[in-house]
């Protein structure tokens, strides 16, 4: 039975698919008093973006979000924001103090690209670039012989060489690879079974 569980395990990689994943990413944005670092981001779904208040001017607050109508606030429909960001932060004396705002892009319906607004408490305003994309790996690798990458050079072209064997004699060769495969698999097997 171990032989067998052993035979899979060195199987599996070459009957498995290949899957190409976006893993989530997230990004910083410093937000300071008069601009922000960076000032446009581009990221895809499943990625998150944290506005982290680093102006430490008295009295100071940010408010950071999407006002789809001009009227000054957030509270429309599909507009969103931060909440109140402060630079600094007294957690025991106002569990609500806040000094980032966590975005987690998780829903497509958010794709697009945004100019949001950074309104201050002191009624100025900085603009926010925000660019949604979908995750998507639909596009495939070229096909043999079309270029990949800078094509500007060309390059001579190579002669091929083709293989003098039929395909009787390649299928033959390609079972008794798998099959010299098979029998040291079995033989690592038996051998481990006898130790």
């Amino acid at each position: 039975m171990r032989g067998w569980a052993l035979a899979l395990l060195l199987l599996f990689p070459f009957i498995s698919g290949v899957a190409i994943a976006h893993e989530p990413d997230t990004f910083t944005v410093i937000v300071r008093d008069d601009s922000h670092t960076p000032t446009e981001v581009s990221l895809v779904i499943n990625d998150t973006v944290q506005y982290y208040n680093v102006d430490n001017r008295e009295n100071i607050t940010h408010e950071i979000g999407l006002d789809l109508n001009g009227d000054g606030d957030f509270d429309d429909t599909d507009e969103f924001s931060s909440g109140i960001l402060n630079s600094e932060c007294d957690w025991n004396n106002d569990s609500d103090c806040r000094v980032a705002w966590i975005f987690v892009i998780n829903d497509t319906a958010l794709v697009g690209n945004y100019i949001l607004s950074d309104i201050h408490s002191d009624g100025t305003e900085v603009e926010v670039r925000l660019n949604i994309a979908l995750d998507d790996h639909s596009v495939s690798a070229p096909t043999i012989g079309e270029c990949f990458g800078d094509c500007d050079d060309e390059e001579p072209e190579i002669e091929m060489k083709r293989s003098s064997q039929s395909n009787l004699q390649k299928g033959l060769m390609l079972a008794g690879l798998m099959m010299f495969g098979g029998a040291s698999v079995l033989l690592v097997a038996t051998l481990m079974q006898r130790a």
